[in-house]
């Protein structure tokens, strides 16, 4: 094997370990990406429950304030039909909101209770949910950790191989290199060996003065133009 087709062959398995360590993190992300967005969606879901229940308790409470209301004006109406200080007609109109007042604060006791027993039904419930939303998270956040510090590892491997890259580019003459570099845009295995008269990249035949000449010097195939070697 010749000292230029060495190089060459440095620098592609070169380019291939720059290749993986790109794959790992690009998995890596797609992984993190789809926790993150994993959390997102349990997240909505749990505060659209979240969010029901405080409106429960809010319309619990109102119902309850209602009821207190409308007993403080029961109680007043009742003081002013004590004290007598009123003309017929408006005490008869009196009486009249004060049944009316009665009917409809039992109406709304009713409702209240109902509210109330519906909050303190749920209040367990949504407890749970959050305890186990948020245990749930904590490990899901303890596996984004470690990918991120896969990321990190990896990260660091392939800044370093894509240093080290222009040393073994050094090492290939510019031609060669501009013709590899070609190919490389096109091809993950820009240059292949020829195995039984095949190129073992797009697995063609190549001629007889082609796989004459590849036993002495790199060569292209005349199929796929990538560069060519025997072992």
């Amino acid at each position: 094997m010749t000292q230029e087709l060495e190089a060459l062959l440095e620098l592609d398995r070169h380019d291939a370990a720059i290749r993986e360590q790109t794959r790992k993190i690009e998995g890596l992300q797609r992984r993190r990406q789809a926790l993150l967005d994993a959390i997102a969606r349990e997240q909505h879901e749990f505060l659209a429950k979240k969010h029901a229940f405080e409106e429960l308790q809010r319309q619990s409470r109102e119902k309850s304030r209602e009821v207190d209301d409308l007993d403080a004006q029961i109680r007043a109406d009742t003081e002013k039909l004590r004290t007598g200080l009123l003309s017929y007609k408006e005490m008869e109109a009196l009486r009249t909101r004060v049944e009316h007042s009665r009917v409809r604060i039992d109406q709304l006791e009713d409702e209240a209770i109902a509210l109330i027993t519906k909050v303190e039904e749920q209040a367990p419930l949504i407890a749970k949910a959050e305890k186990d939303f948020l245990a749930w998270k904590a490990k899901i956040d303890q596996d984004i950790a470690q990918i991120d510090a896969e990321l990190a590892q990896h990260s660091r491997e392939l800044e370093r191989l894509q240093h080290e890259r222009s040393q073994r580019t050094a090492a290939v003459a510019r031609q060669l290199l501009q013709r590899y570099e070609e190919l490389r845009a096109r091809y993950e295995d820009p240059i292949v060996p020829v195995l039984g008269g095949v190129c073992s990249g797009c697995n063609l035949r190549v001629s007889e003065i082609t796989a004459e000449r590849v036993r002495y010097e790199i060569v292209t195939c005349e199929n796929c133009s990538r560069l060519l070697y025997v072992k």
